[in-house]
Parts: C-alpha cells; sequence; structure tokens
C-alpha cells in the first residue's frame, strides 16, 4: 500500500483490524500509519483524534451490524428460519469473532460503552420482533430476545477462551430450542 493515498475507510478498515487483532486500547495512530505505510498527518487529515477514528470504526463495525440484521429481516423466509439464521451465524459460523470480543473487553471506554447500548438495543429490537411473529406475547419476547443475546455474547466470550463444544451444529440447536420453546 505504501505510495498510496489513504482514504476515510481505508483508515476506519484498518482501525477496525487493529481493533480486533490487538484490542481498543491498542488502537493508535502512529502504528496504525505504518500499518498502512502512511503517515499520521494522512490520518489526521480525516480524523482529528483517535477518539474520532475510534468513533468513525465503531459506526462502521455497529451500522454493519445493524445492516446484516436489516438484512435478514427483509429475507422472505418465517420469522423461525430468520431468528435460526442469525443464531446460527453466531454460533456456528462465526466461531472466533475477535472484533466482537474485543469490544466487549472494552465496555468500560466510553465510546464502546455508548456503541455497545446502541448495538444491543439494534439487536434486541430485531430478536423481539422474531419473538413476537412467533407468538411471543411483547413482554414475553422481549424477556426471550434478552436471553438470547445474552446468551450469544456468552457464547463468543467462552470459545474465545478456548471452550471445546463437540458438534457445534447440534449444540446451536438444542441451545435454540431451549430459547425458542413455547
Amino acid at each position: 500500500m505504501a505510495g498510496k493515498r489513504r482514504t476515510k475507510d481505508d483508515w476506519v478498515a484498518a482501525a477496525l483490524e487493529m481493533i480486533a487483532e490487538r484490542g481498543v486500547s491498542a488502537l493508535a495512530v502512529e502504528p496504525l500509519a505504518q500499518r498502512l505505510g502512511a503517515t499520521k498527518g494522512s490520518a489526521y487529515w480525516h480524523f482529528p483524534s483517535r477518539e474520532a477514528l475510534l468513533s468513525a470504526a465503531l459506526d462502521q463495525w455497529t451500522g454493519s451490524i445493524s445492516d446484516g440484521l436489516g438484512a435478514f429481516a427483509a429475507v422472505d423466509r418465517p420469522p423461525d428460519e430468520q431468528l435460526w439464521l442469525v443464531f446460527s451465524r453466531v454460533v456456528v459460523d462465526r466461531v472466533d469473532n475477535d472484533l466482537e470480543f474485543a469490544m466487549l473487553a472494552a465496555a468500560d471506554d466510553p465510546l464502546v460503552a455508548q456503541a455497545m447500548r446502541c448495538l444491543t438495543e439494534v439487536r434486541l429490537s430485531f430478536l423481539c420482533g422474531r419473538f413476537v411473529a412467533l407468538g411471543f406475547a411483547e413482554p414475553v419476547a422481549r424477556e426471550r430476545a434478552l436471553q438470547m443475546h445474552t446468551f450469544l455474547l456468552g457464547h463468543v466470550q467462552i470459545v474465545r477462551r478456548g471452550a471445546e463444544i463437540g458438534d457445534l451444529v447440534e449444540y446451536a440447536r438444542g441451545v435454540y430450542r431451549l430459547l425458542t420453546a413455547p
């Protein structure tokens, strides 16, 4: 990438990669500039501070997840299939989600905490909508959505920390049945 002008998107993508690899606290302009073969001035051309870069990275990350949930909601499938698609994507398809883990580990950072609060509401709203469509009353649907979301976040953490799960698909199906049973 040396000699190429870096765009705002280049910096955000590199920031997200660095966060996934080393955590939010490791995000700094100088090592990121070295990684991109750019100058710190290039970063500061696009972002007035490290916090502005982190904020843009968080916006990209949360926006991508929100867009993905919107795409799942738009799929012309029954709500139980939509719910299973999202659930299995996290549990089966993305077993080592380093970026999610890094964000969870940095929840004491005010920018990350705010992004996580907003993202949690987006996720809960999506999940709750699927549970309502499955026939659960709103309060029960909200509770089930919270239970599923909590499981998914915990799953990301235990897998990242080395928990071994035998047949991942069967495990996912069993937990899914528990969370969606009437």
